[in-house]
């Protein structure tokens, strides 16, 4: 007999109300990346996947655009329209998601509470963030499990959809191969795990080449120089650098004008400079303190967080949508081991995110008006954002230290005599 669970029935009931509203946001236009996306559908449909991709590969790698051209396909197999056939596909890929979820984890709350968490990203606003999480998901708990070659190639074909998810490939190194110091470097070298996942990477980057030859390079390298101005539409430092370089200069469009406020100054080079050397240093601060720290799965996803909230919030060039994969993480690392602790770093984060995307697209991608008493609340939201991330990175550095001192203390009990004994 089967014994009916008040709790677990409202999850499932909550988690069928954000499916259902998932489901009534397919019409919705998205925000104007959508059209560049559907532009970039056209043109690999029409040139072929190859060819398409080398015309309009801008700082995507080869699998976005390999996800648009089946969407498309698909869509005129069915007799969709192309917008909808793009949101059917973001739709498909949300929903996979949630359920690695709760299938994972167990629980319809956290399910729902995930797909609450991503659908305005997703399915409403129209980003392709959401085609990795599968992968992310998936990834990150084959090596939970010690699964480390599947792990690498769910992770690779991850960062193939969005090149960002690169920043979190130092700490999955340390956690992997158990990096503490140079001696532990070195002899990793010539471990197994490292030949076998060297070969994994070197076959991933010979077929891309065979098929998409230096493109994907060539994108990548747009992605790592192309920030020319302070910050995209996102709440964080670079934003108010941006806010204060416009009121000091005077700027003729306001200071909201555009995503290229250095475009045409000599002298930008001077202003950015400072944030890529700010950036540069904190990530690896965190990643020195990620190697110094007890190789646990738990604290791989800890400062993966960390270092990638590090890089929305200090490096130039980031956009609204960039702080998904550390809503992904945090979701793991929440399931992975339910803490209070963990459960406020996935609240916060998932809040950021969505207030972050809300301020400026809202839910059908019309901007909302946050200037209040001639206060633009932006500004106020960006300094907060940093505050949270500086608080996040207090608490990854000192539960590693706790965790230190702890497995000293452990390692020092096993070393003393047993009482009695000679």
């Amino acid at each position: 007999m089967i014994r009916f669970s008040f709790e677990r029935t409202m999850g499932a009931l909550l988690l069928m109300l954000t499916v259902i509203l998932s489901l009534m946001m397919v019409r919705s236009p998205g925000t104007g990346d959508v059209a560049s996306f559907l532009g970039w559908t056209e043109a690999v449909y029409q040139n072929g996947l190859v060819d398409g991709y080398s015309k309009v590969a801008d700082g995507y790698p080869p699998l976005s655009f390999t996800i648009l051209y089946v969407a498309r396909a698909f869509g005129n197999a069915v007799g969709l329209s192309p917008l909808i056939s793009f949101k059917v596909m973001i739709l498909t890929f949300q929903l996979v998601s949630t359920g690695i979820v709760l299938l994972l984890c167990g629980s319809y709350w956290i399910a729902a509470a995930f797909n609450g968490s991503i659908l305005l990203s997703g399915v409403g606003l129209g980003y392709m963030d959401v085609c990795v999480a599968p992968f992310l998901i998936t990834a990150f708990w084959s090596f939970r499990f010690r699964h480390h070659v599947l792990g690498t190639a769910l992770y690779l074909i991850a960062c193939l959809i969005k090149w960002q998810f690169v920043l979190v490939a130092p700490f999955l190194a340390v956690y992997l191969f158990e990096i503490s110091d140079w001696r532990s470097l070195r002899i990793t070298i010539g471990t197994r795990l490292f030949w076998h996942l060297g070969v994994l990477v070197a076959v991933a980057i010979v077929l891309l080449t065979l098929f998409f030859g230096l493109e994907p390079a060539r994108s990548l390298g747009r992605v790592i120089m192309k920030p020319d101005f302070f910050s995209g539409n996102a709440l964080n430092l670079p934003w108010d650098a941006g806010f204060f370089y416009r009121f000091i200069y005077h700027t003729p469009n306001g200071w909201r004008d555009g995503l290229i406020p250095l475009y045409g100054y000599s002298r930008h080079f001077i202003y950015l400079l400072p944030f890529r050397i700010m950036f540069g240093i904190v990530y690896g601060l965190v990643l020195v303190r990620a190697i110094r720290t007890e190789k646990r799965f738990q604290y791989c996803l800890l400062f993966s967080i960390v270092g990638y909230v590090t890089y929305a919030i200090l490096n130039l060039n980031v956009h609204e949508n960039h702080l998904f994969v550390a809503v992904v993480l945090s979701y793991i690392l929440m399931f992975h081991k339910y803490t209070p602790e963990h459960r406020a770093i996935t609240i916060i984060l998932a809040a950021m995110f969505n207030v972050n995307l809300f301020v400026f697209y809202g839910v059908t991608g019309t901007e909302l008006q946050s200037r209040v008493v001639g206060i633009d609340l932006s500004v106020i939201l960006a300094m907060l954002y940093t505050v949270t991330w500086l608080l996040l990175a207090v608490y990854a550095w000192g539960a590693a230290g706790a965790a230190r001192r702890e497995e000293s203390e452990h390692a020092e009990k096993e070393h003393l005599p047993a009482m009695g004994s000679t």
